[in-house]
């Protein structure tokens, strides 16, 4: 990575990432400014995030420290910042990158769709119709996005991320048990900049960003950026030798900021994103229906889909597997300093259009294909009052925060060529739902060093679902009529969640810190594949209480940062993907509680600079989890009991003391070095690994990503 005063070439950047397979990834940038000087090597750059006239306001500070986030190291809370030349470097687009990134996450897709499902700390939620609230809530510059489909869309000109465990909810936004990620873009700026980069990998991937941003008149402020992101599909069909996965995506945002005053900052933004991408496709390990064989490697796939089910679902002939998504929407910003407090509030709209065809048997044959298009918007309004003096001894946070959901959603799966399932089916359904919550949050300065913390929260979700019906298309091999129409059904929560804590500064590089924190999240539905009315039966909110003590440390004039921390996690209510057992019907798919689990776990966060230049980073994270109390259908079970005698009964079996199946450790490090070549020119040589320990998807399944066909 060269630099040029404010001019950056990536053409001769080393990369080695491992233990990905090996690849060569080079990309250009160019930057320019205009009336903006560069900043001398030595000086740290601190952003502060406080209203001002300035959007992207940065005062300069000459201390040695290489490391930034200052202010985070004298505050319990546990968080992994990502900066925008990181989440550019190890090439992040979306969520699903960051779990390189950030200590016991994992962000995947759910199935092979566009909708993801997050898990942090070894808690969250596998929402296959993601219209459950998730475990782990994410913010686009602070705009709460609970749809699975949205927190998955493209990320672009970004200025940073925060990783945040939970319980959550007592400074800003939702209530949620594991966490959150706080996605921040970048602002406009009151001088003029613009840039450009690419991004080329193999298998024809590039990348691509653009972005201009400056002034309009001497208080309002502008900035335009748009990405485009295209091709990349590594896998292959294993009876046509096609490839699939290749993206086709682009996006636009824009933003304005208005200082009417010097106490007041307005940020109008918009964005925009089309996703047209081909669809990942499933890795077959077990087919019992038509015997494929185990794909021997995870490029490996196959798809096909019936001339009937196209039809019906309005795709045309030789479709592969595909996304066809939009998504907009527009929000408002309002700071204004109030001279004892900071006031703000966010209004936001979030619309969506999303069309997934997928072939989740991985195979050339109807086993279980889908085909899902649902429509939701998000309407969303908080607004909070925080106190603005830093030494005041009592630091004070209030707001109330609300959204508005309303989504509709129709399913199609096609079974023919499963043998026990030979039709079409077609699931539809309304849902609306809506929160309301109000928090408080209270820093007391004890002493100089001692600091003590409280929080609490209160929210109602409401959530509603209506218009369920469920139909099977009749064929020559199924020509019973099924046409089922359900009830309405509703979801209601009303809960308090609180915390305590307590920050101790030692030393002024060392401070130590506890805490305590009590959280839930709503219950919701299960709304794919219904045939019975028992299936909408709501599942029950979820309750999280946290134990966590740590430490945050630097040393040596700031040339070693060494951050620990170890949690544990009382669980309650675990909602789940589990099953039940329809008489008459079969075993079907039913969102459920687990009574009791436990999960804990430690971290560790170790950066040096040891020299000028030389900068080394090393993230580690190791949990475990067991179900304490939790008896689940045990499917195999009940199969050999209809064998045997006819009938459906519902068998359990006890899964107390049963590892959970989280990822036990995960390691992710980095070194870079940065050489100056003369007076203008820096070279910047770095490499990176990430290691994830296994997962298990279900039981007896310790692979991410594949499939098990009955």
């Amino acid at each position: 990575m060269f630099r040029f005063n404010n001019i950056l070439l990536c053409t001769s950047a080393l990369v080695l990432t491992l233990p990905a397979v090996a690849a060569t990834t080079s990309g250009k940038a160019v930057h320019g400014t205009k009336g903006h000087p560069a900043v001398p090597p030595s000086v740290v750059r601190v952003r502060h995030v406080v209203p001002s006239s300035d959007p992207e306001s940065i005062q300069v500070y000459r201390r040695k420290n290489a490391f930034g986030q200052l202010a985070m190291q004298h505050q319990s809370v546990s968080v992994t910042h990502i900066d925008s030349t990181e989440l550019a470097r190890h090439q992040v687009t979306d969520v699903k990158g960051l779990m390189n990134l950030a200590p016991n996450l994992t962000v995947q897709p759910q199935g092979s769709s566009s909708a993801v499902n997050f898990t942090l700390r070894g808690v969250g939620l596998n929402d296959f119709t993601a219209n459950n609230t998730p475990s782990v809530m994410t913010y686009v510059d602070g705009v709460t996005l609970p749809i699975g489909y949205m927190a998955g869309a493209a990320m672009f000109d970004m200025a940073g991320v925060d990783v945040s465990t939970g319980p959550s909810g007592f400074t800003h936004g939702q209530t949620v048990t594991a966490g959150e990620i706080n996605i921040k873009t970048a602002d406009p700026t009151k001088t003029f900049h613009y840039g450009a980069s690419e991004d080329i990998a193999t298998y024809d991937r590039s990348i691509t960003n653009l972005y201009v941003s400056g002034p309009l008149s001497s208080n309002v402020q502008y900035r335009i950026a748009g990405f485009t992101q295209q091709g990349g599909g590594f896998q292959k069909n294993i009876n046509t030798g096609q490839s699939l996965g290749n993206a086709n995506k682009g996006g636009l945002r824009a933003k304005v900021a208005w200082q009417p005053d010097d106490r007041t900052n307005i940020v109008f933004s918009s964005n925009w994103m089309q996703d047209d991408s081909q669809a990942m496709g499933a890795y077959n390990i077990q087919d019992l229906a038509r015997n494929t064989p185990t794909y021997q490697n995870n490029r490996n796939t196959g798809w096909g889909f019936t001339p009937d089910f196209l039809k019906i679902t309005g795709n045309s002939a030789g479709t592969k597997p595909s996304y066809n998504n939009t998504f907009w929407g527009a929000g408002v910003n309002f700071t204004r300093n109030l001279g004892f407090a900071d006031l703000s509030t966010i209004s936001a709209f979030q619309q969506m259009y999303v069309h997934n065809l997928m072939d989740l048997d991985g195979t050339r044959y109807a086993i279980y294909d889908d085909d899902v298009n649902t429509d939701a918007n998000l309407f969303s309004q908080e607004v909070k009052l925080a106190s603005r003096n830093p030494h005041d001894r009592l630091q004070w946070n209030v707001g109330m925060y609300y959204d508005r959901t309303q989504m509709h959603s129709v399913i199609f799966n096609d079974y023919t060529g499963s043998g026990s399932r030979p039709y079409i089916q077609r699931t539809s359904y309304n849902q609306d739902q809506q929160a309301f919550s109000q928090y408080g949050h209270l820093r007391l300065t004890v002493t100089k060093r001692l600091h003590l913390l409280a929080g609490i929260t209160h929210e109602s979700d409401d959530r509603d679902l209506y218009n369920m019906q469920t139909m099977r298309y009749n064929t020559a091999i199924y020509p019973t009529p099924f046409d089922n129409h359900y009830g309405r059904r509703g979801a209601l929560t009303n809960q308090f969640s609180g915390m305590g804590g307590i920050e101790y500064q030692a030393l002024d590089n060392l401070m130590f810190y506890g805490s305590i924190r009590k959280g839930f999240k709503p219950g919701g539905f299960t709304a794919n594949n219904t045939v019975v009315a028992s299936q909408l039966n709501p599942t029950k909110p979820e309750s999280l209480l946290a134990y966590e003590v740590g430490f945050k440390s630097d040393y040596w004039n700031h040339k070693i940062r060494l951050n620990g921390d170890a949690f544990w996690y009382d669980y309650h209510g675990q909602q789940v993907a589990g099953l039940a057992v329809v008489s008459n019907y079969g075993v079907v798919g039913q969102y459920v509680n687990i009574p009791k689990s436990r999960i804990w776990g430690v971290e560790m966060e170790i950066d040096a600079n040891p020299i000028p230049g030389l900068l080394l980073h090393q993230h580690f994270g190791y949990e475990r989890g067991n179900y304490e109390d939790y008896s689940a259908i045990d499917s195999t079970a009940v199969a050999a009991t209809y064998i045997r005698t006819g009938k459906l009964v519902a068998l359990y079996r006890s899964y107390a003391g049963v590892d959970m199946g989280i990822p036990k450790l995960t390691l992710e490090g980095s070194a870079s070095y940065k050489a100056k070549l003369g007076t203008r020119w820096t070279l910047t040589s770095y490499l990176d690994y990430s290691y994830r320990g296994s997962q298990l998807d279900g039981r007896g399944t310790t692979c991410t990503g594949c499939r098990s066909i009955s």
